[in-house]
């Protein structure tokens, strides 16, 4: 059995709106939440908008820190009694929903993408540069597009840059939040298609959040449903059907999904 890369044990993180004086009641974004991902599995956690994934995804990478619970990257526990252990980062990449606000509009892509493999693995500009024009070709970036600015590239484009630059750290996990559900159909499913190669050629783990099964079920071995800030369901990708699902509200989200053809095996 692989190596376990992420444990989760018993997550939950509460959001109080307008203070602890607001008269509305706290809402309870992920509650008691345990997860492990193995080194090289693709997990997909699937729900409709406010069932607590983003909030999961956000607790996994660093970025939100739990009420309560633990969270352990590379056997590292990750929000330590003394702060924020920032070394999970090395590990643990995010590519955001919308890669316009993730990405600074004064750089240009390739000074993007560049930027981490100084920072991180300490390469001399002309060392950091180079690695970065091999990862923008290799997502798909023409040098053109390494020189330009975000503003001026395609949603797609832009996406396949947040992706180069989170491979830039080399991490062994590269979460995505709804990362391609402001695409159409089409750059969808490129962009899935390199997912899959690039998950081959480097051996990561994914963890992809959507309120999209369809899109879940393409990348991912297993997936999480998450409903009220919970694991209602966790089943096995291949062969999933709504006959397959126990729980109401998973079949309830298969019951709509429509097709998008990527290739698995390569």
């Amino acid at each position: 059995m692989a190596e376990l890369l992420v444990e989760v044990e018993s997550v939950t993180k509460t959001y109080r709106l307008g203070g602890r004086l607001a008269r509305k009641p706290p809402t309870v974004a992920v509650g008691g939440v345990s997860v492990a991902i193995a080194a090289g599995e693709s997990v997909g956690v699937v729900g409709e908008s406010g069932s607590g994934k983003s909030t999961l995804a956000g607790i996994i990478c660093g970025l939100v820190r739990p009420d309560s619970g633990s969270v352990r990257v590379a056997g590292r526990e990750v929000y330590a009694r003394r702060g924020l252990d920032r070394t999970i980062w090395r590990t643990v990449q995010m590519v955001f929903q919308d890669p316009y606000t993730s990405l600074n509009p004064a750089m240009t892509v390739a000074e993007i993408v560049a930027e981490p493999s100084r920072l991180w693995h300490g390469m001399d500009r002309r060392e950091a540069d180079r690695r970065a024009l091999e990862l923008l070709d290799r997502v798909g970036l023409s040098a053109g597009a390494a020189q330009s600015r975000p503003d001026s590239l395609s949603g797609g484009q832009r996406q396949r840059a947040s992706i180069a630059r989170a491979l830039a750290v080399s991490p062994s996990l590269v979460v995505l939040d709804e990362s391609v559900s402001a695409l159409d159909v089409s750059v969808q499913a490129q962009i899935l298609q390199l997912l899959l190669d690039l998950r081959r050629e480097n051996d990561l783990a994914y963890m992809l959040i959507s309120h999209d099964i369809s899109v879940i079920r393409l990348v991912c071995d297993r997936i999480l449903v998450m409903n009220g800030g919970e694991v209602v369901e966790e089943l096995l990708s291949a062969g999933l059907t709504e006959e397959a699902a126990r729980h109401p509200y998973t079949r309830r989200l298969l019951s709509a999904v429509p097709t998008m053809a990527v290739d698995r095996q390569g």
